[in-house]
């Protein structure tokens, strides 16, 4: 396991922080991500046991539910006698038996993240999480709007944190409830060091300390981290950093400690009596481990067993079909897989094939009348293609929808007009519902009228 010093590296700390971040893209596109990409050094029940314990990731049923599933017969009891003789011996058979079925275990303690920021609830009885949150998602959702909202944000040629700097600077309004946070992001540079030096005091928690504030959301981390390294994963890209967004959230705890307090706390460091297990620490294997791993072998052994004695039992006579109802392609995934069994089981006549999502041609799309590039390809490939989407198709508009809508004269005119008839075609949709210009579908972006042209990126 890898071992932390106790000087405190700011660009070490992010780097290590983001690679145990999930790495969640916008979700804009399709998403697949390995949560134990992180362990994936150890050996798979090393990794899972680390994941689990340090991260608090679920990598198991519970005891209680493999002993259900056991009752139920999802699991085959002679599976599970095998597992335990192929680990422990025939010798040890029962024995271990026993403890899989009967023996009583000790729940294990809780993960280790979030360990050293629970102290805050303890000894000042205060949720900063339930404080910072709400304001901390509003600014970033609105930072990182694609669109969506009547108002865009006010700056957005900035990175965030000199967005949020220069508004503030600007504005009559603050972020901030308290003079110290507002003071400190527009005369200070804002190092993380020394606003964690507030807070926590101890430099050797201070790590610890960044990896609970990140982990108490981490698919907002891992967005943000996902965005800096890769801004294409949004269509209209922001200059965000896991940097600014660290810095933004502890200015704001510290103004709610100071909003609660009135500026009387200590940092956290000085109410510690006992310090947190260290993080990346080893995870020893105990005995529950052990049992919970057999359990977990014997469960997929027992899906195992059937699956294949049913391909074995299965004739492979594939008979060649002359006349064919329709002909599909599918992505090489496993949920087309079972859509296509399902079709061809329904109609022997159909043809379907499994090909890469991307045609094996690493390429941007972009729709006929679109204003931004979609990648379609792995995301470690950088395409060289652009297909567009061309032709003289109009779309419809909806008036009411326009953008002339939104200001006071244009809003006020409309409402009294075509509102109404807006009104009508909603009363007339309960009954009988129909595609609007509006309506969102996957579909819209795309014309069967319009023509593809392939050029170099």
């Amino acid at each position: 396991m890898k071992k932390h010093s106790v000087s405190f590296d700011e660009h070490e700390v992010i780097h290590s922080l983001k690679h145990f971040l999930p790495a969640q893209s916008p979700l804009k596109d399709f998403v697949h991500h390995n949560t134990l990409h992180a362990f994936q050094n150890q050996k798979f029940k090393d990794g899972v046991r680390s994941a689990s314990e340090i991260l608090g990731y679920r990598s198991s049923f519970s005891m209680n539910d493999f002993r259900s599933l056991y009752q139920k017969g999802s699991i085959d009891p002679a599976i599970l006698e095998r597992i335990i003789v192929e680990k422990k011996g025939v010798e040890n058979l029962e024995e271990w038996k026993k403890k899989a079925l009967n023996h009583k275990y000790e729940l294990s303690a809780p993960p280790r993240i979030g360990a050293l920021r629970a102290n805050w609830k303890k000894h000042y009885r205060i949720d900063l999480d339930s404080l910072v949150q709400p304001i901390l998602f509003r600014i970033l959702c609105s930072y990182l709007d694609q669109g969506i909202a009547i108002w865009n944000f006010p700056v957005r040629n900035k990175t965030f944190l000199s967005a949020l700097r220069a508004m503030e600077a600007n504005s009559f309004s603050s972020f901030f409830r308290r003079s110290r946070a507002k003071k400190l992001i527009l005369e200070s540079n804002c190092d993380i060091a020394d606003l964690l030096k507030m807070l926590v005091g101890d430099e050797s928690l201070y790590e610890r300390y960044l990896f609970d504030q990140q982990f108490a959301h981490q698919g907002w981390s891992g967005m943000v981290s996902t965005i800096e390294d890769q801004p294409y994963t949004i269509l209209d890209p922001r200059k965000l950093s896991m940097h600014d967004l660290i810095v933004f959230e502890l200015l704001l705890e510290i103004d709610a400690l100071d909003m609660s307090f009135s500026g009387d706390w200590k940092p956290l460091g000085e109410n510690l009596l006992v310090k947190p297990t260290e993080l990346f620490a080893d995870v020893p294997e105990t005995e529950l481990h052990e049992v919970l791993f057999i359990w977990q072998e014997a469960f997929e052994k027992s899906y195992h067993d059937q699956v294949m004695a049913g391909l074995v039992m299965q004739k492979n006579e594939k008979q060649e079909i002359t006349n064919k109802s329709f002909q599909a392609m599918f992505c090489i995934d496993d949920r087309e897989c079972s859509i296509r069994r399902y079709l061809e089981e329904f109609d022997p006549t159909c043809e379907t094939f499994g090909t890469p999502g991307f045609f094996g041609v690493e390429f941007y799309y972009q729709p006929e009348g679109g204003k931004f590039y979609t990648k379609v390809c792995p995301a470690p490939v950088m395409p060289k293609f652009l297909i567009k989407g061309v032709g003289q198709e109009k779309r419809e508009k909806d008036l009411y929808l326009a953008k002339h809508s939104h200001s006071s004269y244009g809003g006020g005119l409309i409402s009294q007009t075509l509102g109404f008839w807006s009104a009508f075609s909603l009363f007339i949709n309960i009954f009988k519902p129909s595609m609007g210009p509006a309506t969102a579908s996957s579909f819209k972006h795309m014309s069967k009228k319009s023509q593809l042209t392939i050029e170099n990126t």
